[in-house]
């Protein structure tokens, strides 16, 4: 079957699209199982390069794409931008990315990644207006359609979405990761919990056989045999999932101290702070949860971060041993979502995570 005819060009133009909406690596076309595939599906059909998707198809991909999006955005009169500069654990180039959401005629929420620009040297204000400038020349898109950005804290960011003259608001998840950073380090107790819980889930991470006696101990109690969480320091939330973990597998540590030695171990006092700190952190776990949803909008987080400010500012018996938390947690709430709030922007800007 040659390159030309109109199957092979088919089928060609699936296997782009294949790699291309499945994030498959440019080798798939090379490896024994695909085209073991395709020679069964059809065996005339010669599997184009590696070279030939890169520079042939993938651009076509990308072309017809980006002309069905400008369509789509052809008569809309306002849209929204959520970017990022981010980089991947397995890459070292930074990447600028950019996402509009924007209401159809149906006022129905739609969104599309638009770009996601290399970007390198460094990260000035002046860098990120002049890439953003690009981005929006790129897709036709003037500044008076822009109704606001969604951007991070950085300061840079902040800048450069002045230097552009671009409205911006800051992405509630990445307030809330600072808001809660303050408040656990706020209580030298909180934190030495925190240190020693650290200790004990690297433990188990770094040695297969501590992993695996756990693993017996759970399985002999009873409980499912489940992984202790390593937390991110850039995801709070990945810090409340790992006290959850230790919490749950309180009663299998126990066991496993009494047989095992460990670097470190919790006291009484220390498990029940724990236990504080989770049922004070569920509320910014549940909130983090909904604006990271792809249907949030910025909206929804002024009676969300109302309701968070009157759980704080509430005392109980509970509070003692976290108060400093509680009332550092409370404070930096009221100061990191005050100044947004009053913006009227927030009526409408929605919350997608770029990446």
């Amino acid at each position: 079957m040659s390159g030309d005819n109109p199957r092979a060009l088919k089928i060609t133009e699936g296997i782009a699209y294949f790699i291309a909406l499945d994030d498959q690596p440019l080798s798939a076309v090379e490896n024994i199982g695909f085209r073991h595939l395709l020679g069964i599906l059809e065996p005339r059909y010669e599997i184009p390069s590696r070279h030939h998707i890169t520079t042939a198809m993938l651009p076509k991909v990308f072309h017809d794409v980006k002309k069905q999006v400008s369509g789509l955005l052809r008569d809309v009169s306002a849209v929204s931008f959520t970017t990022d500069i981010w980089s991947s654990s397995v890459c070292p180039m930074s990447l600028l990315s950019l996402t509009v959401q924007w209401i159809d005629d149906n006022f129905s929420l739609r969104h599309a990644t638009l770009q996601a620009k290399p970007f390198r040297g460094s990260h000035t204000s002046k860098a990120i207006a002049d890439a953003f400038d690009g981005m929006l020349q790129t897709w036709c898109i003037p500044k008076t359609s822009v109704h606001v950005v969604l951007r991070d804290n950085a300061r840079n960011m902040i800048k450069g979405m002045n230097d552009a003259g671009l409205p911006s608001l800051p992405c509630a998840a990445h307030t809330l990761q600072l808001v809660v950073h303050e408040g656990l380090l706020s209580q030298r107790s909180v934190a030495d919990a925190l240190a020693i819980g650290r200790k004990i889930v690297g433990h188990f991470k770094h040695s297969p056989l501590a992993y695996s006696c756990l693993e017996d101990i759970q399985l002999e109690i009873g409980q499912p045999a489940k992984r202790l969480q390593q937390d991110v320091q850039t995801r709070w939330n990945s810090t409340f999932y790992m006290i959850q973990s230790l919490i749950e597998q309180k009663r299998a540590l126990g066991v496993f101290v009494s047989e095992h030695e460990l670097p470190d171990n919790l006291t009484a006092h220390q498990w029940a702070l724990l236990e504080k700190v989770v049922t004070v952190l569920g509320p910014f776990e549940e909130l983090t949860r909904k604006v990271s949803s792809s249907e949030a909008m910025a909206a929804d987080e002024i009676p969300a971060v109302t309701v968070l400010q009157r759980f704080l500012s509430r005392e109980t018996d509970d509070d003692h041993g976290i108060k400093t938390m509680k009332g550092t947690l409370a404070a930096a709430v009221r100061r990191r979502f005050s100044d947004v709030e009053e913006q009227p922007l927030y009526s409408i800007a929605t919350l997608l995570d770029p990446r």
